[in-house]
């Protein structure tokens, strides 16, 4: 289930691969397709740099991270290294998920209007359905209302608004009836606003309150290691905003 509490400082991404299988227009990641695979020995070589920095929680991500052929190996390599195992996934290889449980200390689903989502009951590892919002997609309270209410019995639920990557994500970020909602406020990862609606967690990239909080870091297919917004993953324009506030 995703922590509230967590800090930037406390959790590194790990990109083990950028092949997708999705063509999603909020995508983040400017080099999805590519058929890259981060081997074992760098995933070692840099967790053990994550673990000397404290770090506590590993978000493995891709891409699509179960496209991986060692995703199995990666996930109980990072839980030999004594951290919570966090992976972000669009449950299209549901063989993967399974082999994976129990491995994985959570799973953040992703969802696209999926047809067959897993049900917590049937897992030992977290599930938590983790859901946009925006212009198009639960854009008015009642169809928010609406989702907690038909998906909240099967996992744990969790939202965010739009991170700024892409002309889509500025056209489509804003979404007004949040700032309405009777949501109690808390300030996510030291630089977001967040609010808690109806037990769950709705993280609003667009209320940024600290800009030059520190950023996370992320873990790339070839080893480098990098703050979570650089190597163009972001727009360029909305990076170099950013770098511009962040202390040096």
């Amino acid at each position: 289930m995703f922590d509230g509490k967590i800090k930037t400082t406390e959790y590194a991404s790990l990109v083990v691969t950028h092949e997708c299988n999705k063509s999603c227009p909020f995508c983040i990641d400017r080099y999805r397709g590519r058929r890259e695979y981060i081997t074992i020995p760098i995933v070692e070589s840099s967790l053990k740099i994550a673990k000397e920095a404290g770090i506590k929680d590993i978000l493995i991500v891709g891409g699509e991270p179960t496209l991986h052929p060692n995703i199995v190996k990666i996930a109980k390599t990072v839980k030999r290294f004594g951290f919570r195992v966090i992976l972000t996934t669009n449950y299209s290889n549901p063989d993967a998920i399974r082999r994976l449980d129990g491995i994985v200390d959570c799973f953040n689903i992703s969802f696209y209007d999926q047809k067959d989502l897993p049900r917590q009951s049937s897992f030992i590892s977290d599930m938590t359905i983790a859901t946009l919002i925006y212009k198009s997609q639960l854009e008015t309270k009642e169809k928010l209302d609406r989702f907690i209410d038909k998906y909240s019995g099967i996992a744990h639920l969790k939202f965010s608004t739009l991170s700024i990557c892409n002309k889509f994500t500025k056209e489509n970020q804003a979404v007004g009836y949040l700032d309405e909602l009777k949501a109690r406020k808390i300030v996510l990862f030291d630089e977001i606003e967040g609010l808690i609606y109806r037990d769950c967690i709705i993280k609003r990239y667009d209320r940024p309150i600290n800009p030059a909080a520190y950023q996370s870091i992320k873990i790339h297919v070839d080893g480098e290691i990098s703050h979570s917004w650089d190597r163009n993953f972001m727009d360029d324009n909305y990076i170099k905003a950013v770098l511009s506030a962040s202390p040096h």
